[in-house]
């Protein structure tokens, strides 16, 4: 037999597999298959007599790395111009794109984790605090909170102070804040007189920078504040008995923290709030 006659039988045999075998030896599915083709980066050869579909043993090879780059987030365009785009598109800066965009989906995902931790160690508290009424404990360590002083009047809601918090969500763009859960402080001295006008709007930082308010550990008077309590006013009367009861004072300003502040199809307020502050002794 001729040298060419075999190279013809062996380039007539090369597209061999049905595209249900392809399939299954790659764990995958013919819609998946038939998509890829229409996408013009993984055709099968048709063979003329019967119509059927067949791929080669090479083309295994191209559909995990068309799997392998849609794992990881590119797109079908980009997949193509690589495997089209002839010498010109180098492999190497094709991968190095792929890196670099999955290092900024890191980044990303790290960012979401750790606003949930964050999250999760505030309903911690919550749930430690949730007692019905306004307790006092120990706190053991430090927060440090992002601070945007309130320039609107009046202040004491959060449709009042909206242009205050665009401000602030500015300054969640720092990595290390957390745009949410985010709150309002009101200052201890008008708190004490009952005025309860916003002086700051606040969000929680992961690190001590020089540019945030540290809350040191100590003693806290915190409460939790739901809806279903009535105005907040009342919370805030309940914190003042007991601060005057147990003979403290404050030692920092009243920070109030939202996790849910919604207005329902009732125009009923949904909301529950988280409020601490630093005491110490008279």
């Amino acid at each position: 037999m001729s040298r060419k006659r075999v190279k013809d039988m062996q380039k007539k045999d090369e597209y061999c597999i049905t595209a249900g075998e392809f399939a299954k030896m790659c764990q995958t599915t013919r819609d998946t298959l038939r998509y890829y083709e229409r996408q013009g980066i993984l055709v099968p050869k048709k063979n003329p007599v019967n119509g059927y579909h067949y791929y080669s043993y090479a083309q295994i090879s191209s559909y995990y790395f068309i799997k392998t780059f849609r794992e990881l987030d590119c797109s079908v365009g980009d997949i193509k111009e690589y495997l089209l785009g002839g010498e010109e598109v180098r492999f190497d800066a094709f991968v190095d794109q792929q890196y670099d965009r999955l290092l900024m989906m890191r980044r990303e995902l790290d960012r979401k984790i750790h606003t949930i931790a964050g999250t999760r160690k505030i309903l911690d508290q919550i749930r430690i605090a949730d007692a019905g009424k306004p307790v006092i404990r120990k706190v053991e360590h430090s927060l440090y909170l992002m601070l945007t002083e309130v320039r609107s009047s009046p202040a004491t809601s959060s449709g009042e102070i909206a242009e205050d918090i665009r401000r602030h969500l500015k300054c969640c763009e720092i990595p290390d804040v957390q745009a949410f859960p985010m709150g309002s402080a009101i200052g201890k001295e008008a708190f004490m007189k009952g005025i309860y006008s916003y002086k700051n709007v606040f969000s929680f930082a992961d690190k001590k920078q020089k540019v945030y308010t540290e809350m040191k550990p100590g003693e806290y008077l915190v409460a939790v504040s739901r809806e279903s309590d009535g105005n907040i006013s009342r919370t805030y009367r309940k914190m003042m008995e007991l601060l005057q009861k147990e003979k403290k004072k404050w030692s920092s300003d009243i920070y109030i923290l939202s996790i849910v502040n919604v207005i329902d199809p009732n125009e009923e307020r949904k909301y529950l709030k988280y409020i601490f502050a630093a005491v110490s002794d008279l």
